[in-house]
């Protein structure tokens, strides 16, 4: 294995629990912030919170989102540990870019659209995988991840709406705001899984942590 792979599979979670920590600190270090540079900077923080979740306690969401898309590979592809690690470490460093920057319109509808959209793709991923995996012994629509969207990522994306209530907003926000949501969507997602979601043994996940129990249940 080389050391792209060793990054791919466990080095880059590390990278972004460290960014998290960082970020943590340097919110209490600075607390007189402004709300547009404060709700980008927690969603830096809450991130590796929720890619926690997903990827090294309970694990597995990459399975549940790998038999939403018909794989008969669900540990290998189309989300594999390369696309995974490009997906939620560019994320993190995204988040970090803009709580420098120091946020605005565009990143306070960002951050509103984030926090929803992650809860309604965890619900819905989760019931279609309590459906498809109900004859194993799934009685509930839990997946890894759902938890942290619900309780920390949801009240985020409240409050940046409770925000932007307050606001005018112009057509070059809402339009910045589109464009940040489209590079996360389109960029980040689609794009890596799109071109680089074949099937490849190096870039395998080693287990299905919380999915590991309903192995073996029919397509």
């Amino acid at each position: 294995m080389n050391w792209f792979q060793k990054w791919c599979g466990r080095y880059w979670l590390y990278a972004v629990y460290g960014l998290g920590l960082a970020m943590l600190a340097a919110f209490f270090i600075f607390p007189d912030m402004t709300t547009a540079r404060k709700l980008p900077f927690l969603l830096a923080i809450l991130l590796p919170l929720h890619v926690f979740e997903e990827n090294t306690w309970p694990a597995g969401f990459h399975y549940m989102m790998n038999l939403m898309q018909k794989s008969d590979r669900p540990d290998a592809g189309p989300m594999n540990t390369l696309t995974d690690m490009i997906t939620n470490f560019c994320a993190e460093l995204l988040m970090i870019g803009l709580a420098i920057y120091g946020g605005g319109p565009a990143t306070a509808l960002m951050t509103a659209f984030f926090g929803i959209g992650e809860c309604a793709a965890h619900i819905i991923f989760g019931i279609a995988a309590r459906r498809k995996l109900k004859a194993r012994g799934k009685k509930t629509i839990y997946g890894p991840g759902l938890v942290t969207a619900l309780l920390t990522l949801l009240p985020l994306s409240l409050w940046a709406i409770d925000y932007l209530r307050g606001l005018t907003l112009t057509a070059g926000d809402i339009i910045s705001g589109i464009v940040l949501v489209a590079c996360i969507i389109g960029g980040l997602i689609r794009l890596p899984i799109m071109t680089l979601g074949r099937f490849q043994p190096e870039y395998a996940f080693s287990g299905s942590g919380y999915f590991e129990r309903f192995k073996g249940a029919s397509k």
